[in-house]
């Protein structure tokens, strides 16, 4: 008798739908009337306003700051008047937002250092942090954070990622074509206040142009690697990319320092450079606007506050009817129910779904195929902690490791019996973080 054993996979082959957006060069978005700003558009605490009704602001102004170690400046990307503050929606739900009045002057404060500055590490380091910089693949952890762990947890491997594996997301492709040598300055930055003895830039072998480009733009550069990797989702997790590329494994509820590494996107390392070497506050970044509806899909630099609408009509609107609107991709985005949603620092994509792609297949028994373990790229047992949810036991949801699960929906997009099991898996963190906060 022979014994067929299942390789692990922990991944999932998605329909791959980059074809619109890869090849076009990025474009500048116009600018609209109004830009909304969230006061929470990063991980931790929301940032503080300190700006009024009425008062002037130029591009660079510095509208809310960081509340405690945790949390992230806010710029303006406009000149104009601030409008109200109050709460509009966002792609958390209504919250509380600076509104901003352009008045298309463009005019612009003065950068955040002195021409020709000679700076100590621990001022490069505050740089990043004044500039408000986040970790813009979607995570927006705040990045000053990263780059300051405890001295026993000291980095001394960085990885670049530029591993899109979203379907639809071709912004850090461009971003690596188009602005390769700025990339590789903000790798130096890196170099110069983390001691690094290893630096991988990771990306996915489909995106040949970008493979090309990068290796190209390092050949004379120590110490740094391009690293292709298989075209897998979700090969751009920060867990998944550290033990494909070191061989180390980050602990369950472990961070990436935990292994002496760093882990950081492309548009991350680019916002780095401009903060560092221009002094320049994160106030745009390159969004995609894609999905079969969209009548003329575009990879767009887009100022942070601008509402998706507005982008909407840039790609010349729609040429079939929306089923869906995701900010992020199908396969880990969340769904939004407003056009008036502004694009912030996380807003790497915006995917449109026609009406028959976003309809979801009624649901049927668990048939027990055990696919959902197979492509979990952390190993968890996504139904076991589904139908602890559904039974309403908490304690055995977080035993199980719920709060290790990193959202990338693999297991929903598996399963044959179309099982939630990543809206249950979500539905259980909120709970277990709600009950440690009450406590």
């Amino acid at each position: 008798m022979l014994l067929q054993l299942m390789k692990k996979r922990e991944g999932a082959y998605t329909v791959e739908r980059k074809r619109r957006t890869e090849h076009k060069p990025t474009e500048e978005a116009s600018v609209p009337e109004y830009l909304i700003y969230p006061l929470s558009m990063h991980i931790g605490a929301p940032a503080k306003p300190v700006v009024e009704k009425g008062d002037y602001v130029k591009i660079g102004t510095l509208i809310a700051e960081k509340e405690g170690f945790i949390s992230a400046n806010v710029y303006a990307s406009i000149s104009g008047q601030v409008k109200e503050i109050s709460d509009q929606p966002t792609m958390n739900g209504k919250g509380p937002c600076i509104v901003i009045k352009n008045d298309y002057q463009d005019v612009y404060e003065a950068p955040l250092l002195s021409e020709g500055e000679e700076l100590t590490v621990d001022q490069k380091k505050s740089l990043i942090e004044q500039a408000g910089v986040v970790g813009m693949g979607g995570a927006t952890f705040p990045t000053s954070v990263k780059l300051s762990p405890p001295p026993e947890k000291s980095i001394d491997t960085l990885i670049i990622n530029g591993a899109e594996c979203e379907p639809y997301s071709t912004s850090d492709h461009r971003l690596m074509v188009e602005y390769a040598e700025q990339l590789i300055e903000g790798i130096r930055v890196l170099h110069e206040v983390l001691p690094v003895t290893k630096t991988y830039i990771a990306i996915e072998s489909n995106t040949h142009e970008s493979v090309a480009v990068m290796k190209a733009a390092i050949e004379d550069v120590d110490h740094i690697e391009i690293k292709e990797l298989e075209t897998i989702y979700p090969q751009g997790s920060e867990k998944s990319l550290i033990k494909n590329l070191t061989g180390r494994e980050v602990p369950p509820g472990g961070l990436p320092a935990d292994v002496h590494t760093l882990v950081t996107n492309v548009a991350t390392t680019f916002a780095i450079y401009e903060a560092v070497r221009l002094g320049r506050p994160l106030t745009k970044r390159i969004t995609t606007i894609t999905g079969e509806p969209i009548k003329e899909p575009k990879n767009l630099w887009v100022r942070i506050g601008t509402p998706i609408q507005h982008l909407i009509e840039e790609c010349q609107g729609f040429q079939s009817k929306t089923g869906k609107m995701i900010h992020g991709g199908p396969m880990m985005g969340k769904p939004l129910t407003s056009g008036q949603v502004p694009i912030t620092k996380g807003s790497s994509v915006i995917t449109f779904l026609e009406k028959e792609e976003a309809v979801r297949s009624e649901r049927t028994p668990c048939i027990q195929c055990a696919e959902c373990l197979h492509v979990c790229p952390v190993s968890l047992q996504p139904i076991l902690i589904s139908n602890a949810y559904e039974n309403g036991d908490i304690d055995q949801a977080e035993k199980l490791g719920a709060m290790d699960c990193i959202d990338c929906g693999n297991c929903s997009y598996i399963c044959p019996s179309k099982i939630p099991l990543l809206d249950n898996i979500r539905s259980a963190k909120s709970e277990i973080k709600a009950r440690k906060e009450d406590n």
